[in-house]
């Protein structure tokens, strides 16, 4: 029973990425707004303390998708600073990671854990306001 839970949350997990993710590829253009921007993701999600809360397992189903949202979001909007490749697979690997968490109450939040590295992309990617 547990090989076909697996390969179910597999296929879940690849439909979620490939629909949540390709699906509105074809509608974002320059001129449309993303669903959040990444100050309210930064603000809500990360510095918030819903990705804490779902690392640490205390997070309800509802929060864990929430926190998926968010992690979308910031996959399909564009960095002011650093490569686009560098941000799409950053913010890949935290959708991945949060979409796990999201379908599989028992997965760990290690990969989720990891994937939410502040200084990873605040290097890279963290435009700075001119003073």
């Amino acid at each position: 029973m547990k090989f076909n839970t697996r390969i179910i949350m597999a296929s879940l997990a690849g439909a979620i990425l490939t629909f949540g993710l390709a699906g509105t590829a074809g509608t974002a253009g320059a001129d449309s707004k993303p669903k959040y921007t990444i100050k309210q993701i930064m603000k809500d999600g990360l510095k918030g303390g819903l990705a804490k809360k779902v690392i640490e397992g205390k997070a309800t189903s509802q929060e864990k998708i929430q926190l998926l949202d968010y992690a979308i979001a910031l996959y399909e909007t564009r960095p002011k600073k650093g490569d686009p490749a560098g941000w799409t697979k950053l913010t890949g690997d935290l959708v991945a990671a949060a979409a796990k968490v999201a379908i599989d109450p028992k997965a760990g939040t290690a990969a989720l854990g990891k994937a939410v590295n502040c200084k990873a992309c605040h290097n890279k990617h963290k435009y700075d306001k001119p003073k």
